[in-house]
């Protein structure tokens, strides 16, 4: 059984256009985004470029990407067999590389909506 990650590739430094990749992984039952992404890197494609770090308990949105048009936290989407999904960067912010994004000063709080200032940690 497998799943299959239809992934955003670009590297503005070396790619005239941004390109999708496919990749087909191992499935297992309870296997996240991030932990499949992850996996890619390690075992596939190290030149993938992603947020590898995550609070644990899907609390800091840092592993925030948009999956078949909906942003998602990464750590939170369970993977289902045999199922493809499209992942792209998070919407509205420049790409960096790949699935990482330069969030900025500012940061839209992913379940409310509200608009954070990082320096002054006030929303606005």
């Amino acid at each position: 059984m497998e799943v299959f990650l239809k992934v955003f590739r670009f590297n503005p430094t070396a790619d005239a256009i941004p390109y999708f990749k496919r990749y087909a992984l191992p499935w297992s039952e309870g296997l996240t985004l991030l932990a499949a992404i992850r996996q890619i890197y390690a075992s596939m494609d190290q030149t993938l470029g992603f947020r590898n770090y995550y609070c644990g308990r899907g609390l800091c949105a840092g592993c925030r990407v948009t999956v078949d048009g909906s942003v998602k936290k990464a750590c939170h989407v369970i993977l289902e067999q045999e199922q493809e999904y499209l992942v792209e960067p998070l919407k509205g912010f420049p790409v960096i590389r790949d699935l990482v994004v330069d969030f900025g000063i500012k940061r839209n709080d992913c379940d409310s909506s509200r608009q954070f200032d990082l320096k002054q940690g006030s929303s606005f």
